[in-house]
């Protein structure tokens, strides 16, 4: 019979049947609590549970934006993910308080947690002289945890693994996360770039990007609130560990290792803010603040309440094995016991 249907017929046959899938998928993670994403042994066309999760990131994004479930978490097994465009993190749902929360589904601290087991971000979408991002965020409420992000191949592309650019949006947490670039092979211009309100950074790793974290514009009242830089590692900046663009009320820094980047901290011309920086370790770095006005960036200091702030020692950060063999030690990429620094605990680990 069906060979005997005409070619309307045919993909009429095709659409209704695409339509049912679609409809049972939904239906079917409507009553979970996560979405799961699996590049090893995932499948776009399962249904997302833990036990039959999606390939991409993309398409568990898709799960996250449509108003048909009642899911806001994505939690994503080992892997390596290559993003062709990036992910855009919003919702179509009644969202009534509720986090969309994006993570690794083993944790740095975890029982069975190692570096190898963090999800990989890469991203290969097609450069833009504006920018090339990962996740642009783009909903308040949002966490961001566990991810490990590459830099972008291309040395010279602006590429910002996580941004924010919607100035009305406020509360992005990202914690637990690692960012390893490389200035002249796999470039991270900026880890973390936010407009607005209430971007959080906890317990994060940054290695050789450009800028660690630039918390950017105001959402329009002339100053920020709620933002902080906590318990993070930024090592090898090459140009700023912290750029405090617009004016902020009650910047929050504390528990950070800043060192061996250029500048510490960039503040714009016109922020007038007097920041409190807490118990840290801020050391050999080339300068130790520097302003941006309409000729660039440049050495300036400018006052700041200090409290705790140790500015003398060696930071010594674990390293890769000579015998690649083995697995990377667990404290890869933090402090080594016994040098300066690495009594605040600082990185991936917040338990």
């Amino acid at each position: 019979m069906g060979n005997n249907l005409s070619p309307f017929e045919k993909a009429i046959v095709k659409k209704t049947f695409l339509i049912i899938i679609l409809s049972f998928i939904f239906q079917y993670t409507a009553f979970a609590q996560a979405v799961y994403v699996d590049c090893n042994i995932g499948n776009d066309n399962n249904n997302g549970t833990i036990k039959s999760p999606f390939y991409s990131i993309n398409k568990a994004a898709e799960i996250i934006q449509s108003k048909d479930n009642d899911i806001f978490t994505m939690k994503i097994n080992p892997g390596i993910y290559v993003l062709d465009k990036y992910i855009s993190v919003f919702t179509e749902k009644e969202k009534a308080g509720k986090r969309i929360i994006i993570e690794a589904n083993i944790l740095p601290g975890d029982t069975s947690w190692a570096p190898e087991k963090m999800p990989v971000i890469v991203n290969t979408s097609k450069r833009n002289p504006q920018g090339v991002a990962s996740f642009l965020i783009d909903e308040s409420h949002v966490t961001i945890r566990g991810l490990k992000f590459h830099g972008y191949f291309y040395p010279n592309t602006r590429y910002f693994p996580i941004a924010r650019v919607n100035k009305a949006k406020s509360d992005l947490l990202v914690e637990q996360c690692m960012f390893v670039g490389d200035k002249d092979a796999s470039h991270i211009q900026v880890g973390i770039i936010a407009h607005g309100d209430e971007v959080k950074i906890d317990h994060c790793v940054f290695y050789n990007a450009k800028n660690a974290v630039v918390y950017w514009q105001d959402s329009g009242n002339g100053s920020k609130t709620g933002n902080s830089f906590t318990n993070n590692i930024v090592y090898g900046a090459f140009q700023t560990a912290v750029w405090l663009a617009w004016p902020d009320n009650d910047f929050v820094f504390k528990n950070n290792i800043i060192t061996n980047c250029r500048y510490a901290f960039i503040k714009n011309s016109f922020n007038k803010t007097k920041y409190s920086i807490d118990n840290s370790c801020i050391l050999n770095n080339q300068f130790y603040q520097g302003v941006s006005d309409s000729s660039g960036v440049h050495p300036e200091e400018f006052t700041m309440n200090e409290n705790n702030i140790i500015k003398e020692g060696e930071i010594t950060l674990r390293l890769i094995a000579e015998n690649v063999d083995e697995p990377l030690p667990l404290d890869y990429l933090h402090a080594i016991p016994g040098t300066t620094g690495y009594n605040l605990k600082a990185g991936l680990f917040n338990k």
